[in-house]
Parts: C-alpha cells; sequence; structure tokens
C-alpha cells in the first residue's frame, strides 16, 4: 500500500488484509469503507479517550492561527494513535463529553473549537466540495440530535501548560 504512487483512493479488503500494519500509510483509509478493515482494527463500545491537545478556541478556529486543528483528519489521526483503531464501531445514541484541560479557561465561543474534533468522531461525511464519501474514526454515526442524545462541553484548568489535552467519552444511550 502506497498512497504517494497511487494518490488517494480506497484500499480494496484484499489490500488491506495483507498489510501488517495499518498505521503505516492512513491517508488512503479515508477513502475505504469500515467494511474493508479486518476486525482487529476496529473498535467497539463505549470510548474514552484522551488527546495530547486541547481543542482551539473560537478565535484560533476562525482565524486559523493553527490550520491543522480546523481539519477532522488531524483529529482522526490522534485518536486512532491514542486507541491503537483506524476506526471504532458506531454508537447510535450516545452521550458526547468533551472534556478540555488547558492552562487558559477560554471566555467566549469555546464550545466552537471542539467542532472539527466532533465530526473526526463520525461515521462519515460528504462534505467535501466535490461530493466523495470520507470516512473518519467512527464512534458516532453523525453529529446531528438524532445521534447525539446529550452533548456536554466543559473547561477544566490545568496548573501548567504541558499538561493541556481534552479527554473524549463517547457513551450508548437508550
Amino acid at each position: 500500500m502506497d498512497a504517494l504512487e497511487r494518490g488517494q483512493e480506497e484500499f480494496s479488503k484484499e489490500e488491506i488484509a495483507q498489510a501488517d500494519d495499518l498505521f503505516w500509510d492512513r491517508s488512503a483509509l479515508f477513502f475505504t469503507p469500515t467494511e474493508n478493515i479486518p476486525e482487529k482494527w476496529i473498535g467497539k463500545g463505549p470510548l474514552d479517550v484522551t488527546l495530547p491537545i486541547p481543542t482551539p478556541s473560537y478565535h484560533e478556529l476562525l482565524c486559523r492561527t493553527v490550520y491543522g486543528y480546523n481539519t477532522p483528519r488531524v483529529w482522526v489521526d490522534l485518536i486512532q494513535r491514542a486507541t491503537g483503531k483506524v476506526r471504532w464501531c458506531p454508537n447510535h445514541r450516545v452521550k458526547l463529553t468533551v472534556v478540555r484541560y488547558d492552562a487558559v479557561v477560554l471566555r467566549y465561543y469555546w464550545q466552537a473549537g471542539a467542532k472539527p474534533l466532533v465530526d473526526a468522531l463520525k461515521y462519515s461525511t460528504t462534505g467535501r466540495r466535490n461530493g466523495r464519501l470520507l470516512y473518519y474514526f467512527g464512534a458516532i454515526i453523525d453529529d446531528s440530535p438524532r445521534h447525539i442524545h446529550e452533548f456536554e462541553y466543559r473547561q477544566e484548568k490545568v496548573a501548567h501548560p504541558s499538561e493541556a489535552r481534552v479527554r473524549v467519552i463517547v457513551e450508548p444511550t437508550t
């Protein structure tokens, strides 16, 4: 599997089955349906993961101060690395909790910074200009109220910037 030679395209089930390590080249996995991925690379059940950077402020998001924070692909990458899984079996109705830990408590519109992270949790999206289907991490079906039964976003102050992080909890509800 070499996306540099082939460009961004989906991997077949056969190609993925032959791969020893899906973390070596994950770029084309955004175009690969979950059914093509072996079960050992797919997590199940509730998700509780801590990522090494906090979600951006509204200003950082709007001004694209650090552009990568604005794209769900960065957050998918961080979630994949933290879980050791490429995808997750989607939970259909969830309570989603995002806890932002930082040395600075944001005063305005701080929830907006979580949008790319929440998007990264979705199963798939066609929100591209070319309409091509992308597959994200997949812990939730969609970010609509139909699928996120309850959403809690809170901030907690830490003593030092080196302790900054974000914790994401996806719990199935009835």
